[in-house]
């Protein structure tokens, strides 16, 4: 139950401002007793549930700009299926899980964002194809949408607006959790994915619970920068005490 609150308040935190939270779901099952298979399933259909009505809203007010969205897409669909078919040890499974999560946390309290735009030159497409492959890779094989890696890298590369680059970074963890979570159904099974399901289907609720309200709503009364840095700290805790499992 204190998992499923947890579930609900990030998701309600996250799509206020358009993300799915999947860095923080990662963190909150790692310390949990779900099997190893198990995690990056939920975290991904956790994902699919949050960032839906965002991604929604963003594409009827017409906020993602496709010119800077399309080679990140093109590569990142399929590596984050294959990523999701990929087959890891559990011991590298959390040792990959905690960098991630140790990277996550420290781009989480560095403030990349900057109004001197330049945008996407056609020159620069094998870049973001190359970004977009290594995150769909990652976020197929470990459960994470690659929002949280790609909104820093977009604003430190100043290729877009904060509003349409957290449009794309919306859209960015539906199509990647999508084609992730299907690799990962692929990889373990139907019978494992609806085992996992029901096991968490209250965690499921949780988050689209929070993932409806925090849509809809503006949250009063919360610093979100705060909030921002003490999820970072949890996320850090959680990836160093992976990594210290891993190796040890």
């Amino acid at each position: 139950m204190i998992i499923a609150l947890g579930f609900l308040l990030v998701a309600l935190i996250y799509s206020s401002v358009g993300f799915g939270g999947g860095s923080t779901y990662i963190a909150l099952l790692a310390v949990s007793d779900q099997p190893v298979a198990y995690i990056p399933i939920v975290a991904l259909s956790c994902n699919l549930i949050v960032v839906a009505i965002g991604c929604f809203m963003a594409l009827v007010r017409r906020g993602v700009d496709w010119r800077i969205a399309a080679p990140f897409f093109l590569a990142s669909v399929p590596m984050a299926f294959i990523g999701g078919t990929v087959r890891l040890t559990d011991q590298v499974f959390f040792l990959l899980l905690a960098v991630s999560l140790l990277i996550s946390a420290v781009l989480m309290l560095v403030d990349t964002r900057t109004e001197n735009i330049e945008g996407l030159r056609h020159s620069q497409w094998p870049l973001a194809l190359g970004i977009g492959g290594f995150l769909g890779l990652l976020s197929g094989m470990v459960g994470i949408g690659g929002g949280i890696f790609l909104a820093p890298i977009l604003h430190y590369l100043r290729w877009s607006s904060a509003k349409t680059i957290a449009a794309i970074c919306s859209l960015f963890i539906l199509v990647n959790s999508s084609a992730g979570l299907l690799g990962q159904i692929v990889k373990v099974g139907a019978d494992t994915w609806l085992d996992a399901m029901s096991t968490n289907v209250l965690l499921l609720l949780a988050v689209m619970i929070g993932g409806m309200v925090g849509a809809r709503v503006v949250i009063e009364g919360i610093d979100q920068r705060q909030v921002k840095r003490a999820t970072a700290v949890l996320i850090f805790l959680v990836g160093l005490r992976l990594a210290w499992q891993s190796v040890a």
